[in-house]
């Protein structure tokens, strides 16, 4: 690093004499400068973004339940086989439909 904070854009151009404070804020704003052009000469190294996870397959299913006579069907989607398996098992379901949803090319 050179000593350059006292020429330039850190004395807004002076070459003359220049206050403490001025001279404070010259070196401050010289060394946060210098260091991130120091840094980035020394790092060579290529940012490698994450992969993104492949998104689950969804199971959906209409679900159709019989209470008091009364029939009512809901679609739901799972994540797993086993949370589907147990939906199934519950109490009142009467049938129930896998639904195959086709991708469009």
């Amino acid at each position: 690093m050179k000593n350059l904070y006292n020429k330039g854009p850190f004395r807004s151009y002076e070459w003359g004499k220049i206050g403490v404070y001025l001279k404070k804020y010259g070196n401050k704003k010289w060394r946060r400068t210098e260091k991130s052009e120091i840094e980035n000469q020394l790092k060579e190294t290529i940012k490698i973004f994450k992969q993104r996870k492949k998104r689950r397959k969804l199971i959906w299913a209409k679900i159709t339940k019989e209470i008091y006579g009364r029939t009512h069907s809901d679609y739901r989607s799972f994540y797993s086989e086993k949370a589907f398996r147990n939906s199934i098992k519950r109490a009142h379901v009467k049938r129930y439909f896998l639904i195959n949803k086709i991708k469009k090319k």
